[in-house]
């Protein structure tokens, strides 16, 4: 009986330490559990900061090149005067304009040539404005490029700086100078690096021109029926008749000695015949 008691016992004991050893390793295990997600988070926190970082460069860089925008699009509408009435009212919510404008009408098609310019941070939104609520009847062409002058941009800047520098330092020079040889020699190189300073910073505003302002050149256009344009070209055929009569009718002035010659000489040959066949019956 003892016996059976103290067995009981030393199971008891066996089973208070399996438990108390299951608790520490359930809480080893948590533990470990959330050391990890811990430093799960700290490093997804690392990793957007990163990425942060990276997209505020890419911005940055993106500001500071120098991007020139165009697209060319070409597309059968349903009505030409619609679809112009359309661009037209919509560029001025744009900041846009139109710098060239031109008109069609040919036996199969009539239609327009737009050249719109717009600042370049609403180029998309613009074309995708026309595209979305014109009466496009089917989109031919649609291409648009993106030119980075960037390294254009800045070599030109560096290049006016330079001759901007060269001729201060002739400026100095033809001041200091006694020989009228010498300033005018020095007047003539100025005079020349004062024009090649124009013609480069001409050279900058064009690019800086295209690089504000965008340029989108549309052409829409609608088919002309044979039975639409029949009447037109009806009158112009019976217009054409009468001109090539009236041709007729010049040439014909401008050769009337010619005629009363022939004409002279048919009638003396016909009066000799006749003359002729007179004496024979006699």
């Amino acid at each position: 009986m003892i016996f059976l008691k103290c067995k009981i016992i030393h199971t008891l004991q066996e089973i208070r330490r399996f438990t108390i050893m299951k608790k520490l390793i359930c809480f080893f295990l948590i533990s470990v559990f959330l050391m990890g997600c811990s430093k799960s988070r700290e490093g997804s926190s690392a990793a957007n900061e990163s990425v942060n970082a990276s997209n505020e460069v890419r911005n940055a860089d993106i500001d500071i090149r120098k991007l020139v925008k165009e697209a060319d699009v070409r597309f059968l509408t349903t009505d030409n005067r619609n679809t112009y009435q359309l661009v037209n009212s919509c560029l001025k919510g744009f900041g846009a304009y139109i710098s060239d404008e031109n008109t069609f009408n040919n036996r199969s098609q009539s239609g327009y040539e737009l050249t719109i310019r717009v600042p370049a941070t609403h180029f998309d939104s613009l074309l995708n404005f026309i595209l979305t609520h014109a009466p496009v009847k089917e989109l031919e062409s649609k291409r648009t490029s993106v030119n980075d002058v960037t390294d254009e941009f800045i070599d030109t800047e560096a290049r006016i700086k330079i001759k901007k520098e060269s001729a201060q330092k002739l400026a100095d020079l033809m001041k200091q100078s006694k020989n009228l040889t010498e300033i005018l020699e020095i007047q003539k190189q100025l005079t020349d690096l004062q024009s090649e300073i124009e013609s480069v910073e001409g050279r900058l505003k064009y690019l800086d021109d295209r690089v504000i302002y965008s340029t989108i050149r549309i052409t829409f256009y609608e088919r002309v029926s044979y039975s639409e344009r029949f009447a037109g070209e009806f009158r112009d055929s019976l217009k054409g008749g009468w001109q090539v009569f009236l041709f007729l009718l010049t040439g014909v002035a401008y050769l009337w000695i010619v005629i009363i010659v022939v004409l002279m000489v048919w009638l003396g040959i016909r009066y000799y015949k006749r003359s002729i066949k007179r004496k024979n019956q006699i």
